[in-house]
């Protein structure tokens, strides 16, 4: 009986074997007989369970290396030791190239739709071959995932088929020895050469879920493993933090100084990276809250960036439409119904006449400043989008107006529909 198992278990090393079928389908059936020894001939079942763990060993750390040699072809280089926020004194030439670092490694800083992982834990792994296939890279925390989801998928399959075939729990870990000695040694290679700190926060973020899902499963066998991930991982992460804060004290701001309406790239790295963190902890953080005072000065930056926006939109459109903004407010209220000063048709036709001949090449002009002075989408669209609101609005006050002054229907011809400006206004907002 035991020669008969153990040549069963020769087998699984053939190229191609699915081995979770063999289990089932085959090797279950003997799983009385190998009980049987276990009760009464404990030679022979300490045979079998040496034979079972010594291919099964081999067998799944080969798996293991050849799947991670696979999945190192699909990454994509973000960072480098150089791509710190600030200035590196040992890179000569990092100021000169800072556009181009952005560029380059727009991830770096920048969480993104690289947030989109934490969603997908539970999604089948990559399939190199076709990945390959279509010349996809990806950054490194979607292999590490890949990686984690197969290991996951994989022990608790051997998990519980041991403890239902052998009975003897122990017996994974030492199966196993061979695969985490395969997982550890790349991931211990991979953390030494990373300096990207927004993927090393989302590998924390992904082990965490990982634990989750095996507590669901109710399966500890991988208990120790994730754990050790996590020592591995928060101490690389500090040391690449501390780098890019470093970088910043040695930043020399004379050097740095670009003149540009744009932010200086450096100040985009360090905003994008910080709300990459303070979105991550929301998603996966420890449940702890920012302080009062964290909290009261997020608030004031909010007011400021709330205050600062209607300003800007305010100069924007008075520096386009500037004879339009100043006749509505000077003549007409909210309400449409009443006036601040009684208009009449000498006060209005030049204003209607000359927005009828500027209006969608001032459209486009403010369009232009707005994507010249804001690089953040998000805050370039509010801006747009409000100031268009707004110059929609002071026009549609201004064609009332007309309807209800004396003489007001000579200028009809010249009045621009407003079904015509929402067309236009729509294009633009597209095409941020």
């Amino acid at each position: 009986v035991s020669a008969y198992v153990i040549g069963i278990f020769s087998s699984m090393r053939k190229p191609g074997t699915n081995i979770q079928i063999l289990q089932q389908n085959l090797l279950q059936k003997y799983r009385h007989l190998v009980l049987f020894l276990k009760e009464h001939g404990i030679e022979k079942y300490n045979d079998v369970c040496a034979a079972y763990v010594d291919k099964m060993n081999k067998v799944l750390s080969e798996d293991f290396r050849v799947y991670l040699e696979a999945l190192e072809s699909l990454k994509l280089d973000i960072g480098v030791s150089t791509d710190v926020i600030g200035y590196d004194a040992n890179v000569v030439d990092l100021i000169p190239r800072g556009r181009e670092q952005l560029r380059n490694h727009r991830f770096m800083f920048s969480l993104g739709e690289r947030s989109n992982i934490l969603k997908e834990i539970d999604q089948p792994g990559l399939v190199p071959c076709i990945s390959e296939a279509n010349s996809l890279k990806y950054p490194y925390e979607v292999i590490f995932r890949s990686l984690q989801k197969l290991l996951m998928d994989t022990a608790s399959s051997e998990y519980i088929f041991i403890k239902a075939f052998f009975r003897d729990e122990s017996m994974f870990y030492r199966v196993f020895e061979g695969p985490v000695a395969v997982i550890d040694e790349n991931m211990k290679l991979t953390l030494a050469n990373s300096h990207d700190a927004i993927c090393l926060m989302l590998m924390i973020c992904i082990t965490k879920k990982h634990q989750l899902v095996m507590s669901n499963r109710r399966l500890p066998c991988l208990d120790t493993y994730l754990d050790k991930a996590l020592i591995y991982l928060w101490p690389r992460f500090k040391t690449v933090f501390d780098m890019y804060i470093q970088s910043l004290y040695q930043c020399d701001a004379k050097m740095l100084w670009v003149d540009g309406t744009h932010p200086h790239h450096i100040v985009r790295c360090y905003m994008e990276f910080t709300a990459s963190l303070i979105q991550l902890n929301a998603e996966c953080g420890d449940g702890q809250e920012a302080g009062e005072e964290a909290k009261e000065l997020r608030r004031y930056f909010e007011e400021k960036l709330e205050s600062n926006l209607v300003s800007f939109v305010d100069e924007l459109l008075m520096e386009y439409f500037g004879d339009l903004i100043k006749f509505v407010k000077n003549h007409i209220s909210e309400d449409l119904i009443s006036y601040t000063e009684c208009p009449n048709i000498a006060d209005v036709e030049p204003v209607v006449k000359n927005f009828a001949v500027k209006w969608r090449t001032a459209l486009e002009l403010m369009h232009n400043e707005v994507v010249t002075c804001c690089s953040n989408f998000v805050s370039g669209m509010a801006i747009l989008k409000a100031a268009m609101a707004q110059l929609l609005n002071d026009y549609n006050r201004l064609s009332e107006c007309v309807k209800m002054i004396p003489g007001g229907s000579s200028l009809n011809r010249n009045l621009v529909s407003i079904t015509s400006i929402s067309y236009e206004i729509r294009k633009y907002s597209r095409t941020l």
